[in-house]
């Protein structure tokens, strides 16, 4: 009716259907905004995040778990972002600028990153507890870190970690500051943390719900934070928890469905429905009156009269269960930032210009992971650390608290990767040092390895090898086995354009 009326006005004004169309062509400027029949049922609610969080939070964190004990591609997924972000730990190189201090601060924190020494339970090492805390804030989407303080020990720093199922949910206000508290954190104005309140859980497992209320110097709390009113995290699996499940679901399918094509059986139907008699030809029952439920190679059977086999032989084909499940480790991986051959362990069905590029885009997402937790876990505990030794007596470092930053001046060094080519990556490595592209640090730093160890070893080897006897090219480089050779050979040649005159003035000098 509404536009049989608008091509009638249109007819007598043109000028006001001219205006009209183009209001209303400005009204649908976005598709994605529009509401149509096919989208009406689509309407999210977009508000405060910690609101929207905290609703759903508990059950997605639940059914990340489960995923991850239950779903190999989840299994690949985590392990793959663990396995190569910490490997075998991150570790620190001092830089106060005094090597000697360096040493030795390096070496008192090896000697605590034991599991005596800095887990509160004695069981971990640093490392370990790296990798254990990067797959909870993956899986969890969150994890907390207490800094505890026990003066009776040589180190007096140890580590709690507190899984955020603690964080108590029932209190709105500080009971003495009146401080806002949302989720277990209390706030400020601007949403900064003041302080965590944890409810305790007891050796049995029982969680009793009477918060203790911890500082937030004291706690490390591992998250991604996504958007500005954003207080917690939410499991970095989120976005694949459907397909993952949706995917698992399919292969237990596959499997009941290959389990029951596996299967052949034989059915003896009678037109009367009597079995036949015991001892007649075709009886259902051998001669020792137990009904025949068996079949055998070669076997000959003469059916009763009457009697017919109906076989069930049931099929099912699975060539279509690997592309369908190839699709969605491609697409969890995408949702992860993981290529489909770290999510899948499949190697065989890409190029090696495929797999190379796979291999540049994990190290893209691995890295930034590598230095979060560097700068959000690392770093923190390492300050700490080390003011706790030097209160302590454990470093001796007079004017510490005066230079407090310099000393505290830190690098990290992280797991590297193997190259998928050594010879043509090699080669370019050593061309980039060699042309001042790339420093020996920044070449140690990209394979895990302290520059300064490095160094070392290879002077010991050298001077092991020399007081042997032995002068191994390894120890000379390239570049400087041709110089001394042209050197050799320049001095050869000088010697042979002497005149006679000339050496034996040589050898009267002499």
């Amino acid at each position: 009716m509404i536009k049989i009326l608008e091509k009638a006005i249109a007819a007598i004004s043109p000028q006001w259907a001219c205006n009209r169309a183009f209001y209303a062509e400005n009204l649908r400027a976005y598709e994605a905004g529009e509401v149509t029949r096919f989208n009406d049922g689509w309407v999210p609610i977009d508000g405060d995040t910690e609101n929207a969080d905290k609703t759903q939070r508990d059950l997605v964190k639940a059914r990340a778990r489960y995923l991850e004990n239950n779903s190999d591609i989840a299994g690949a997924a985590v392990g793959g972002i663990v396995r190569n972000v910490v490997g075998t730990g991150i570790k620190p190189q001092a830089r106060t600028g005094d090597e000697r201090l360096n040493k030795e601060i390096e070496s008192l924190w090896k000697e605590w990153t034991r599991p005596e020494n800095c887990d509160i339970t004695g069981q971990q090492t640093f490392e370990e507890m790296q990798a254990m805390l990067l797959r909870r804030k993956i899986v969890d989407g969150e994890i907390l870190v207490k800094k505890v303080i026990d003066k009776r020990g040589r180190f007096p720093l140890k580590l709690q970690v507190i899984k955020s199922d603690l964080l108590s949910q029932y209190l709105l206000r500080a009971p003495k500051t009146n401080n806002v508290i949302r989720s277990g954190i209390e706030l400020n104005d601007h949403l900064q943390p003041l302080a965590y309140w944890i409810d305790k859980k007891t050796p049995d497992g029982y969680t009793e719900y009477d918060p203790t209320r911890v500082r937030a110097d004291e706690i490390i709390h591992l998250w991604t934070r996504s958007q500005p009113d954003q207080i917690r995290g939410m499991s970095d699996l989120t976005p694949i928890i459907k397909r993952l499940k949706d995917t698992q679901d399919y292969l237990d399918a596959e499997t009941v469905a290959a389990k029951i094509a596996a299967c052949f059986s034989v059915f003896i139907t009678t037109q009367t429905g009597a079995p036949g008699m015991v001892g007649r030809i075709g009886s259902t029952k051998d001669p020792e009156k137990k009904k025949i439920q068996s079949i055998r190679p070669g076997m000959i059977k003469y059916l009763a009269p009457g009697e017919s086999v109906t076989t069930a032989n049931p099929s099912r084909g699975i060539a279509s269960a690997k592309d369908y499940v190839s699709i969605q480790e491609r697409l969890a991986g995408a949702g992860l930032g993981l290529s489909y051959e770290l999510m899948s362990r499949d190697f065989n069905s890409s190029s090696f210009s495929a797999a190379r590029q796979g291999m540049l885009e994990d190290r893209k997402t691995f890295e930034p992971i590598q230095q979060f937790l560097s700068a959000h876990l690392c770093t923190p505990i390492y300050r700490e650390w080390l003011d706790t030794c030097v209160l302590a007596g454990t470093l001796d470092i007079p004017d510490y608290f005066a230079n407090r930053e310099a000393y505290q001046a830190v690098e990290w060094v992280t797991p590297g990767w193997s190259w998928i080519d050594p010879q043509k990556e090699v080669n370019a490595d050593i061309s980039a040092i060699q042309n001042g592209g790339k420093t020996l640090s920044q070449w140690c730093a990209e394979r895990g390895y302290d520059w300064r160890e490095q160094l070392e070893q290879m002077a010991l080897e050298k001077e092991t090898a020399e007081s042997l006897g032995l002068k191994l090219a390894v120890h000379t480089p390239i570049s400087v086995q041709a110089a001394m050779s042209n050197h050799v050979g320049g001095d050869s040649a000088q010697d042979d354009d002497k005149t006679e005159g000339e050496t034996e003035d040589d050898e009267k000098e002499e």
